[in-house]
């Protein structure tokens, strides 16, 4: 591809990606996690934000980038209300998406697959009531509220430019469904949920993906990235996929 195409972790499943003049934010939480280099002065540029679920470890940090650079804001149809109010933004930019939907957006498309959250063990009321009681919520009034919905609509995306390069944002629970819909996919780049996931779970899944590159994301939002559990749990990763597994460290970019 010529290096057409740079991209980097920044942390938790925060990715900032650059492509045929357009600039992607997958997931903004950034201030909230063990890692604390990057907040919303990190951005030049914004053009368009993929929220996969609206709980406070995925937007905390989207109210800064909204003000900021007004983006185009991709996130699930049931949510879209509530994210819109939350954010109190010009609505023309929430693209509420349905499974399977494609948006074109120009120099780069935007396609959303339904998926499941991991089992978040617990009721809607006591969900909010949990994210209420964390100290930081003082400084995001009303993201308790997202918390119900960011347990029941999660959405992966595929993420077209317009020189064919391909990333999958991918993360939830990994299903029979999951392995089924996303079959031979074939994406250039993957960026795959590795928390609750196993390894074995998380190579069953990417060996029907069948992605380029594999690049595994949250696990850091309460474990630093050095630390032995962490080092640990990627090195069995490592171990287990068979296909090409980049692990970048926060802020690293890579170039396709």
């Amino acid at each position: 591809m010529g290096k057409d195409i740079r991209l980097r972790w920044l942390t938790n499943a925060s990715f900032e990606i650059h492509g045929c003049g357009e600039v992607i934010v997958t997931d903004p939480c950034l201030k909230l996690t063990t890692y604390k280099g990057f907040d919303a002065d990190t951005f030049d540029k914004v053009d368009h934000v993929l929220v996969s679920h609206l709980h406070w470890d995925h937007v905390s940090e989207l109210p800064d980038i909204e003000r900021k650079f007004h983006p185009n804001i991709f996130t699930g149809a049931l949510g879209s209300d509530l994210l819109a109010r939350w954010l109190d933004c010009n609505t023309t930019f929430i693209y509420p998406m349905f499974p399977d939907q494609e948006l074109d957006m120009g120099k780069v498309s935007i396609k959303m697959f339904y998926n499941r959250h991991a089992n978040v063990n617990s009721t809607r009321s006591r969900q909010e009531a949990k994210c209420r009681a964390y100290e930081f919520m003082k400084d995001y009034p009303g993201m308790d509220e997202l918390q119900g919905i960011g347990g029941m609509e999660m959405c992966s995306y595929l993420i077209t430019f317009e020189n064919g390069f391909r990333i999958l944002f991918w993360g939830g629970n990994i299903s029979q469904n999951q392995i089924s819909h996303l079959r031979g996919l074939k994406p250039d780049v993957a960026f795959m949920q590795y928390s609750k996931q196993g390894a074995s779970a998380l190579t069953e899944l990417a060996d029907a993906i069948q992605p380029g590159v594999l690049i595994p994301h949250h696990h850091d939002l309460k474990i630093p990235f050095h630390d032995e559990r962490n080092v640990e749990k990627l090195r069995i990763l490592r171990e287990t996929y068979k296909g090409k597994l980049i692990i970048p460290e926060n802020g690293q970019w890579l170039e396709f």
